[in-house]
């Protein structure tokens, strides 16, 4: 897959998602378009791989994709809405937000300020003893899932919300009404654990005190969090550090050999115990960190012809070919074999 970025380490030092993720992005100008097809071609890819099992990319290289795409169709919405919204709109949108001091305000500012350009969707308020709820209506007016654009509208609020609180704000529940596939787990990354799939409404629950606080934003704030979230879209915007810092140095080591946990609990400055504690707070272990670069790395590997699966093999470090090939289709379904012969498809 081509990118854009500087070296491998950089994109193995983020998480990854399906490349199944980029269908529902292109849904807006048709997956199955020659625009579609030149966008994906930018990125070394084929409408054919987007169905690859397993296959799957950076997220600096999925908030590039969309910021590309973004660019070809000259709106903010990506031809998911009847008209086009100009790119800028949200920065324009966010400013503006300053002067609101609640959620309610905010909300009837943002159906204010995109109905001057829609009225394809609004948000709505709903309050009980102890929860707020968001709710997103939307008038679908083609055949498609809108998948992308509800993940993306959701999330984008709770950013939102999350900047003028001054705190980033985990919700009590996240509702879809789409249902949920195999990739989706990418979606409680960013969401939490407490997702319902082909629900009525699209919509994010809040605990009353987390959002019923006034907003104190300001302008130069507003700005500064426009400039450094630049990759919004279904990118999350803080990484647990724990996790963050463990990859990393996995990363850093990768050819040398993998980090054992008391090695990184010693270089983090922790007992081993303790550091066992931190990550299962972040909801994790240093076994599915490992796991999942270990997993990360083959697919790239994997995708340079040049390299035999056994020379693969050797650089994740496994000491046999036969324990490589189990881990990686426990990892994507499929040996090393079967993928690059979708990948490539031979």
């Amino acid at each position: 897959m081509a990118s854009t970025y500087k070296s491998l380490q950089d994109l193995l030092m983020t998480q990854t998602i399906p490349v199944a993720f980029l269908a529902d992005v292109l849904e807006g100008v048709g997956v199955a378009s020659n625009t579609a097809e030149r966008l994906l071609a930018q990125e070394g890819l084929s409408r054919r791989q987007l169905e690859v099992g397993g296959l799957r990319l950076s997220v600096l290289e999925y908030a590039g994709f969309i910021r590309r795409v973004m660019a070809e169709c000259g709106d903010l919405f990506l031809h998911f809405l009847d008209a086009p919204i100009p790119r800028r709109a949200f920065g324009v949108f966010a400013i503006g937000g300053v002067g609101c001091r609640t959620l309610q305000s905010l909300t009837d500012y943002g159906n204010l300020f995109f109905g001057l350009f829609t009225d394809q969707f609004r948000w709505e308020l709903r309050r009980s003893a102890d929860s707020v709820t968001l709710i997103l209506r939307f008038d679908e007016r083609a055949p498609i899932s809108y998948r992308f654009i509800y993940q993306s509208m959701l999330l984008i609020w709770l950013r939102l919300i999350s900047w003028f609180v001054g705190e980033e704000l985990k919700p009590r529940a996240v509702h879809f009404t789409f249902p949920e596939l195999p990739k989706d787990s990418h979606l409680r990354y960013l969401f939490g654990d407490n997702l319902v799939f082909s629900a009525p409404v699209n919509q994010i629950v809040f605990d009353a005190p987390a959002v019923d606080v006034p907003f104190t934003a300001t302008e130069d704030q507003v700005r500064l969090m426009l400039r450094d979230n630049h990759n919004m879209m279904l990118v999350r915007n803080t990484s647990e550090p724990f996790t963050a810092q463990t990859r990393r140095l996995l990363v850093l080591s990768r050819e040398e050999g993998w980090l054992p946990q008391s090695t990184i609990a010693d270089r983090l400055g922790l007992s081993e115990n303790l550091y066992w504690r931190k990550l299962k707070k972040e909801g994790t272990t240093y076994s599915d960190i490992l796991n999942s670069l270990k997993r990360d790395f083959a697919l790239r590997l994997l995708a340079d012809p040049a390299l035999r699966v056994e020379q693969v093999a050797h650089r994740l470090h496994f000491a046999e070919l036969s324990a490589f090939d189990k881990a990686f289709k426990k990892w994507t379904g499929l040996t090393p074999s079967d993928y690059r012969q979708q990948l490539f498809g031979a």
